[in-house]
């Protein structure tokens, strides 16, 4: 029996790409995303699913239409409707007895849960298409010569993360690194616990090793599992090495060789860092296995509500 075949169908390249990325890496369904109702109906008719998940923000037609469309050619096609951030599916959806919603903001672990239910399979049921791992070496035993009191140790993860960070960036320590005006971090040290409920909100959906807001060569707030003295280090390490990434553009001849964005990536780790400002940057340091797209779409979302705290 294959995997359940989704269709995602979404205007918004960041929140659809998520889902699909989100989806697909679990490794329990296959996905399509579309960013229109016209190419979904086509899909439909080409293609087989089972779960359509329809946000109802499509504009080239209505919500109602397409489910009406959908269930023309495929009767038995189950639909998940994604009504307006915030607020409730309209009584008209309603009537069309969708076999689940999917309200905005959600858990993306979740989702698994969320998906079965609408496609109607018991929870845990689900199977993935990995193939199990093959189980490990049972470690030899201990000979004569060596002492069975001796232990080797690992280091937490949160070590290995910093000194892989540290190896990483040890080019750029001479970076000069752009000066963030005194006021600007002042307003944003006076909003801290507003601007800790955005990062921690980031962190519910990414569950990052550390999710840092820096201005200059400064911590401002911090969320995650790395401890204030991990993040202080590692906040040198991310500003010198945007700031590095800056003048490789200029270089290679960007217009003022901004900083946007940059990603670091490592067997185990990701360091995606995006520029709010000048020399202001919302950096994260999480595992390899969290989609791209999915921390481009939280990360986007987290930074406009940083906005209103950043004196431009």
């Amino acid at each position: 029996m294959g995997l359940p075949n989704i269709l995602v169908v979404d205007p918004d390249e960041g929140f659809g790409t998520m889902l699909q990325e989100g989806l697909s890496s679990s490794g329990y369904y296959t996905v399509k995303w579309v960013d229109n109702g016209m190419d979904a109906v086509k899909a439909i008719r080409t293609e087989h699913f089972d779960l359509a998940i329809i946000d109802i923000s499509i504009t080239d037609m209505s919500a109602y239409k397409l489910v009406l469309g959908m269930r023309h050619f495929k009767k038995d096609i189950r639909i998940m409707l994604i009504p307006f951030f915030g607020e409730e599916l309209a009584d008209k959806l309603k009537g069309l007895n969708p076999d689940g919603t999917l309200s905005k903001p959600f858990f993306v672990g979740d989702l698994p849960d969320v998906i079965d239910q609408a496609l109607g399979r018991p929870p845990g049921s689900r199977v993935s298409a990995a193939p199990p791992p093959p189980p490990e070496p049972e470690p030899e035993p201990p000979t004569k010569k060596e002492s069975s009191t001796k232990t080797t140790t690992t280091p937490p993860a949160h070590e290995t993360l910093t000194s892989a960070l540290t190896t990483a960036t040890t080019t750029t320590t001479t970076t000069k690194i752009i000066a963030v005006p005194k006021e600007t971090i002042r307003y944003l040290r006076s909003n801290e616990k507003e601007v800790l409920r955005i990062l921690d909100d980031l962190n519910r959906e990414v569950r990052a090793e550390a999710i840092l807001l820096i201005a200059g060569l400064e911590l401002i707030s911090q969320a995650g599992m790395l401890s204030r003295d991990h993040c202080q280090g590692l906040t040198q390490l991310v500003a010198q090495s945007s700031q590095a990434a800056a003048e490789a553009a200029k270089f290679l001849g960007e217009p003022e060789g901004r900083f946007q964005q940059s990603l670091h990536e490592g067997s185990e780790y990701r360091l995606y860092s995006l520029s709010l400002g000048e020399g202001i940057l919302l950096s994260l340091a999480l595992s390899s296995n969290v989609p791209l797209g999915m921390i481009r779409h939280q990360c986007r979302q987290a930074a406009e509500h940083l906005s209103q705290f950043i004196i431009s």
